[in-house]
């Protein structure tokens, strides 16, 4: 284990000139691929493949979607990482996206088993190239991040950049307003909504896609909980964060104390402390990178092409070179 002290890195400003000048150039990118395909339990999910020419691909990706955010929301930068050389799933959770309507007792539970692990088997197989195998990458922003202890096939992954991702109990929120808004809004703004509408609306969720019952349920009682998602019994036995092998960076926000405050960060961290893993702990000061702000959402706009995506990258690429483009 590397760089887990409760104190997370701080990033001087770095130089992103020298970041853009060594990372591969753009490639060829195809257009978008939808694919249909399960999750673990049998359940259809919907996703698009982002993929260069196949001669030009050397890694497989996978983007792990945050709580009520679409898929559509990280295809620029899953377009990105194609020109880099990634095949890139992007993906909806269940009861989410265009086909919502379909699975309207989606639970947070069964996106966290169930979806993630069916994305990784499916990007898992695109590794295979015959005797040849290409490294994998875990993306992870907020719940894609902090889902991943409750994942079937975490030895697969050879890297993971978590981005806000969070152990969600609410007293791992900073003193003062932040932790009591924040025990409000998982003790009775969800459950109040879910009582009202059946559902936890987007704009009650502080904007994104409305969130099924269940799901809402499932968030609000790990909320409440210090062990979060492990004081569930129906998610026992799920958790084995000790299978993961590869490298994993988890970045916290210095503007993202609503979504993804330190000490969280920090404490989806500790969770991999008898994973053979190496894991490094990473905070971004927007200013570090010329922005004046950034928050739980801002590193996959647009905005943040230039001056946040190639060094979440080149970091990465630094720690796993497997990930880097050989030619």
């Amino acid at each position: 284990m590397t760089d887990t002290a409760p104190t997370p890195r701080t990033l001087a400003s770095p130089d992103l000139a020298h970041l853009h000048a060594h990372l591969p150039g753009a490639a060829h990118v195809l257009a978008p691929e939808p694919i249909c395909f399960e999750a673990t339990d049998g359940t259809a999910l919907h996703g698009q493949w982002f993929a260069p020419a196949d001669r030009d691909t050397h890694a497989v990706a996978v983007m792990a979607p945050a709580t009520g955010v679409p898929q559509r929301y990280y295809h620029a930068f899953a377009t990105w990482l194609a020109q880099r050389g990634y095949a890139v799933l992007c993906f909806d959770y269940r009861g989410m996206g265009p086909a919502r309507a379909q699975h309207p007792q989606a639970s947070m539970r069964l996106w966290l088993r169930h979806d993630l692990s069916g994305a990784l088997h499916l990007a898992h197989q695109r590794t295979q190239r015959g005797a040849h195998k290409l490294p994998l990458l875990w993306i992870g922003h907020s719940l894609g991040g902090n889902g991943l202890p409750l994942v079937q096939g975490l030895e697969h992954i050879d890297a993971a950049v978590t981005v806000g991702s969070q152990f969600g109990y609410w007293k791992l929120w900073p003193r003062g307003w932040h932790r009591w808004v924040t025990r409000f809004f998982f003790g009775t703004w969800i459950p109040l909504w879910v009582r009202l509408a059946g559902k936890l609306p987007g704009w009650a969720l502080g904007g994104g896609e409305t969130l099924p019952r269940a799901a809402a349920r499932d968030w609000s009682r790990w909320g409440m909980s210090p062990g979060y998602f492990r004081d569930d019994p129906r998610c026992a036995g799920w958790y084995q964060p000790q299978a993961f092998q590869g490298h994993m960076q988890l970045w916290s926000i210095e503007d993202d104390k609503t979504y993804g405050p330190v000490d969280a960060v920090d404490a989806l961290a500790d969770c991999y402390a008898t994973s053979p893993g190496q894991v490094e702990r990473m905070h971004l000061h927007p200013r570090a990178v010329g922005l004046r702000a950034v928050g739980h959402f801002g590193v996959f706009r647009k905005s943040a092409a230039r001056s946040i995506w190639p060094l979440l990258l080149e970091r990465i690429e630094a720690r796993v070179p497997g990930l880097r483009a050989t030619a």
